[in-house]
């Protein structure tokens, strides 16, 4: 027997953001009849289109199919868990005042269709884009700033929308859930050594009317740890024939690298830097040349900056 597809529910509907439109819904899970619905093949995409008083009369159209997208990895669109997330007018901007009117199909391997799931917009002229954005990355923090539109543009703005983007993620994603007021913003909930990509759109109007302008950007942003490790400590310099044992305590911190091991000739010589590459365990044996000689250790965290401790307290080796 034939089953139908469930209403396709979207989630979180659509949204206008400059030209495009940002469509969402929910994958289906059963059957019209309540039954599991194990063989759902391909969403169909249809959209239909009409003026707004004083948009333009030539927009009108009936209901004609935008695209298509498979269930199970889809090229042209982006899924997070269990919500689709395709963009209409990414490659050709959609016209301004018009309403246009979607409907989202979900069709069976065996071409069943389901009852369509719609949502309506309406896309009216958006304001002039922020301009000069820039990002400045900090330590677990990246600091959003960028300038007004060019006055006299319409309509007024009234706040700004920040997106992020980030590698291995669908997006941009908005990270801000009430508009900005002011020309400055603060993500605090980044993740130091990963690469992250910003743009902001303009807001004017507010609520459900509200219009969001062209993105500015992109600016990117490398959050980076700057803190250093503690410097080691029990340091002991034993010596043994005519090598110098050293040895010294494990360092606690999570993103250790290792040590730097560092001589120094007494009674008034410079640091020399023992390993060019860090050493991965507490001890470290030196030959050194005849005299007297002093020693300090310091730790290293594997950040991409190389943060090194400050030195440990200097140890004579025993004559």
């Amino acid at each position: 027997e034939d089953r139908v597809v469930e209403v396709v529910e979207p989630r979180g509907g659509a949204a206008v953001e400059g030209r495009t439109v940002l469509l969402r819904w929910a994958r289906p899970t059963r059957n019209a009849e309540g039954s599991p619905l194990t063989d759902l093949n391909h969403f169909v995409l249809l959209r239909a289109a009409e003026p707004l008083p004083g948009g333009p009369a030539e927009g009108a159209s009936p209901p004609r199919l935008v695209d298509a997208l498979l269930a199970d990895g889809p090229e042209n669109a982006t899924v997070e868990g269990e919500t689709y997330r395709y963009v209409d007018g990414a490659r050709e901007p959609l016209a301004s005042g018009i309403r246009y009117i979607y409907q989202i199909v979900a069709v069976t391997d065996r071409g069943i269709s389901g009852s369509p799931a719609s949502a309506v917009v309406e896309v009216h002229p958006p304001p002039a884009p922020p301009r000069a954005l820039r990002a400045e990355a900090g330590e677990g923090l990246v600091t959003l700033a960028w300038q007004a539109p060019a006055p006299g543009g319409a309509p007024p703005v009234s706040a700004y929308h920040v997106y992020r983007e980030e590698a291995g993620t669908p997006g941009p994603v908005r990270i801000t859930r009430y508009p900005v007021q002011g020309t400055r913003y603060v993500d605090l909930n980044v993740q130091n050594e990963r690469p992250y990509r910003y743009t902001v759109r303009a807001v004017a109007g507010e609520g459900p009317s509200a219009r969001e302008s062209e993105p500015a950007g992109p600016a990117e942003a490398f959050p980076e740890d700057r803190t250093p490790p503690g410097p080691p400590r029990g340091l002991a310099a034993v010596r043994e024939g005519d090598a110098i044992h050293l040895r010294w305590a494990v360092s606690p911190e999570p993103d250790l690298l290792g040590y730097r091991v560092y001589r120094r000739a007494l009674p008034d010589g410079r640091r020399v830097l023992l390993t060019a590459e860090s050493v991965p365990e507490p001890e470290y044996q030196d030959r050194p040349p005849a005299g007297r000689v002093a020693y300090t250790v310091t730790a290293v965290d594997r950040s991409r900056k190389r943060n090194e401790s400050a030195p440990s307290a200097e140890v004579p080796a025993a004559p």
